[in-house]
């Protein structure tokens, strides 16, 4: 097929790349490497450096055209909670333009036959419970809000284009290799290796999180990609299974070998930390063949020690 993939450059557009091309498609990478790394996206994709809240509609409908996709796999946005509450303006042209441009464009293109974007779970209001799909989303932050409509957006193309069919994945916390931005796998690894402090001073550590690995994400956009999941649907991708990020950041430090003790420190606490975000993930693992595989301790031992999953990829 051909695909066209936005945010190629980024965390997870750079894993989904790689899969494409080991599957033999043909692929257009869009990134305006604001976040992304160019050495993320394999050289045999076909790279075009845009950004999608800034390009005209012609010129992007031209090159989209031109490509003649039978996909798009939309994950491109600004998704660092603090940059996008500091940058709401920013975080609007990345998230929400950048969606009503590719939808526009994919209604006009009659060869896109699928459209898959990425969501987040932040489109959830604050709750104990496992949230479902069915759940009314209500978002505390401006990037869960240009999500909900990222995937309005999503779902209208689908309703309104005769061809189109649609999926939206509120993801949870996603890490592994390579990530992009600094939350708080990343920011955990980077006190833990750094040795001048008597302690490993993080921020919030009393909630519980959902942490999925990338390459079982990357396996749940593939199983969405290329199964029948009717017109327009919503899944939910995560584990399943809380984490308490305290106990994150002891593995972490466990499996490089440290001793210091985790001091959370009251002043790095920020207003939309929430006690809790876990998803209930049985609609997309009973619709789908997906079933993720990768254990938090595994996943996370793995990245401290450098070592490579990609062999089941």
């Amino acid at each position: 097929m051909n695909v066209v993939v936005t945010g190629a450059a980024g965390f997870i557009g750079g894993h989904v790349t790689d899969r494409l091309l080991a599957q033999g498609h043909a692929v257009l990478a869009l990134d305006n490497l604001s976040f992304g790394r160019r050495e993320y996206v394999a050289q045999g994709a076909e790279f075009w450096l845009v950004d999608l809240g800034e390009v005209t509609d012609a010129a992007f409908k031209e090159r989209i055209v031109s490509f003649g996709p039978d996909c798009v796999v939309h994950l491109a946005s600004i998704h660092f909670i603090p940059y996008c509450i500091s940058h709401p303006e920013r975080t609007f042209l990345s998230n929400v333009r950048s969606t009503d441009l590719i939808a526009r464009t994919v209604a006009q293109c009659r060869s896109v036959r699928k459209i898959l974007a990425a969501s987040t779970m932040d489109v959830y209001p604050p709750s104990d419970v496992p949230h479902k799909e069915t759940d009314a989303p209500s978002p505390r932050n401006v990037y869960g809000l240009s999500k909900l409509l990222t995937e309005h957006i999503i779902r209208f193309a689908v309703e309104t284009t005769d061809q189109l069919a649609g999926v939206c994945l509120r993801l949870s916390n996603v890490y592994g290799p390579r990530e992009t931005n600094p939350h708080l796998i990343p920011d955990a690894l980077q006190r833990i290796t750094s040795h001048g402090d008597p302690e490993i001073r993080m921020g919030y550590l009393g909630g519980t999180r959902d942490f999925i690995h990338v390459f079982d994400v990357v396996d749940a956009l593939f199983s969405c990609l290329f199964q029948d999941t009717g017109r327009f649907q919503l899944f939910n991708v995560g584990t399943g299974r809380p984490t308490a990020v305290r106990r994150v950041v002891e593995i972490l430090r466990d499996a490089l070998g440290d001793s210091r003790p985790i001091v959370e420190d009251r002043s790095k606490l920020r207003t939309f930390d929430r006690m809790s975000l876990t998803p209930d993930i049985s609609r997309a693992t009973t619709q789908t063949d997906w079933r993720p595989t990768t254990t938090i301790e595994e996943g996370l031992r793995s990245l401290a020690r450098g070592i490579d999953l990609r062999s089941r990829e």
